[in-house]
């Protein structure tokens, strides 16, 4: 993990620089500077009147010092004009200090941006500009070409590049930070102080993943006990929960203990219940090591447990210190539990972000980006709701009707195959309230049969219904869906008469 001191975001003008660097510093929770803005600001002078009114040599005099200064200082994202780290001095200097980055764009867009606006002075000889700056752009080390993506896009390929985290917003206005980097679980041992492992950590993990990472993990710190628990959803209960407080008194855990979720989500669920309620709550460190737990249940704070009467019943918001997502854990992984993290990743899609539905991210080699694009739709979600007060029950899109298949069926379908057919019934429902057209509930189908998830299920409508009947998201005895309004697009249906729920059904 390596979290670079500034992020600089250079490239000739019409880039994007400027909108790319706000993007990315709203998501990594830092400070903007614009470098242009900056000396408009402080010589009370626009950069045309500048040039005109003194010359580009005194403008890039106060560039240089500018460099100097923000060097200096760190936690920034900073757009430089396009000019500033044409200068090689300045060019060391900044990735001295900082990760750059330059972006590229096509002579097309960079023609159609620079007629956009009239304040750049040096664009009226743009083609001989470019052609000079070409090999100082050519020695920066990151490079992103802009052509025919989003600032959004380009600004996951900033944070993709250095390696930085997903901040979340949380409640009590600390926050925490979210990796997503190949290898972290074999470098962890280089951050045991930064993270706050240097003490008593306890590992919570089932059989089959500790001892593919468990043990390993154990190994790199300084003073690791793990505890093992059956794998499966049918262990993710009160008696698991009253198994592992024991488990904890035998290994001395205190209330400065670290409890580190080392799993999928039944495992994140479960430790993260334990550390949030064990001597009234210890510090929670969140590593999915599932397709499905990183873009969804490790990140937003809910964990709890399982009832017969119904799934995550009992639980509590619990915000983890940090999560850690190696997405390597991903190699390990196998088909089935692909496709089940594949179908949060299109609800994701289906209700935020279509980007998701995308199918040349589906695969391992994308891994980080598909990740990150899914893990910051969640995040988006819960920084604005924290305690699913409103829109964050967008997120249970599918999963009313997918809760009520696992518990018929006693987990005999996965949750992700379960959600996938909810996913079907919703589109269904939506359509027959003439939310949406028949052209997105076959767009739906086709995704989920791309990717291998089941679309329908034979179960009886009755018991079917019965068991959503149960589901905590329904509201004194009323029918509440999560249901679609158009492609990214997510709304809260209440009090449907029953004949049209079976009717789906």
């Amino acid at each position: 993990m390596n979290n670079v001191s500034n992020i600089v975001i250079t490239g000739f003008m019409g880039t994007g620089k400027t909108t790319v660097g706000e993007i990315v510093a709203q998501k990594l929770n830092r400070r903007f500077v614009d470098m242009d803005q900056v000396i408009e600001s402080r010589t009370g002078l626009t950069i045309p009147r500048i040039f005109a009114g003194y010359s580009e040599r005194f403008f890039r005099a106060m560039e240089h010092g500018l460099a100097h200064e923000l060097s200096m200082q760190s936690g920034l994202v900073i757009a430089t004009g396009g000019g500033a780290l044409v200068q090689e001095d300045l060019r060391e200097m900044m990735g001295q200090y900082g990760a750059v980055i330059c972006l590229n764009a096509s002579n097309d867009d960079i023609v159609t941006r620079l007629k956009q606006t009239d304040d750049r002075p040096l664009a009226g000889d743009w083609e001989r500009l470019l052609a000079e700056r070409q090999d100082a752009y050519a020695q920066i080390p990151h490079q992103i070409d802009t052509s025919n993506k989003t600032p959004e896009e380009i600004a996951y390929e900033v944070i993709a590049l250095t390696e930085q985290p997903v901040h979340v917003n949380t409640p009590d206005g600390d926050g925490y930070n979210i990796w997503v980097v190949r290898g972290a679980l074999d470098n962890i041992d280089k951050h045991v102080e930064r993270l706050g492992l240097e003490e008593h950590v306890v590992i919570i993990s089932n059989d089959t993943v500790a001892p593919l990472y468990g043990e390993a993990l154990k190994n790199k710190l300084p003073k690791a006990d793990l505890i093992v628990v059956p794998d499966g959803e049918e262990h993710k209960n009160l008696d698991t929960i009253s198994m592992l407080y024991d488990k904890m008194l035998e290994v001395g855990a205190d209330r400065n203990t670290v409890l580190i979720a080392l799993g999928g989500g039944v495992i994140g669920d479960t430790a993260g219940y334990v550390a949030a309620t064990y001597m009234r709550g210890i510090k929670l460190i969140q590593i999915p090591t599932s397709l499905l737990s990183m873009v969804d249940s490790s990140v937003g704070g809910k964990v709890g447990v399982d009832l017969p009467q119904g799934k995550n019943l009992v639980g509590a918001f619990k915000q983890p210190e940090v999560v850690i997502i190696d997405v390597n854990t991903l190699n390990t992984l196998d088909e089935l539990q692909w496709r089940c993290g594949m179908a949060e990743i299109i609800k994701h899609g289906l209700i935020s972000n279509p980007e998701l539905l995308d199918s040349n991210l589906w695969t391992k080699e994308n891994a980080t980006r598909l990740v990150r694009k899914a893990v910051q739709v969640k995040v988006d979600v819960v920084e604005i709701d924290p305690f699913e007060h409103g829109i964050r029950a967008h997120l249970n899109l599918g999963h009313t009707f997918g809760h009520a298949i696992e518990k018929v069926t006693n987990f005999g379908v996965s949750h992700g195959e379960a959600v996938g057919i909810g996913l079907m019934k919703a589109a269904i429902l939506s359509h027959k309230l003439r939310m949406i057209d028949n052209d997105l509930v076959g767009q739906v189908e086709s995704i989920l049969k791309q990717i291998g998830l089941p679309t329908d299920i034979d179960l009886d409508p009755e018991e079917w219904y019965t068991a959503m009947s149960t589901d905590k998201k329904w509201k004194a005895g009323k029918s509440r869906f999560v249901l679609l309004k158009g492609l990214g697009e997510a709304t809260i249906v209440e009090g449907l008469p029953k004949e049209d729920i079976l009717g789906v059904l």
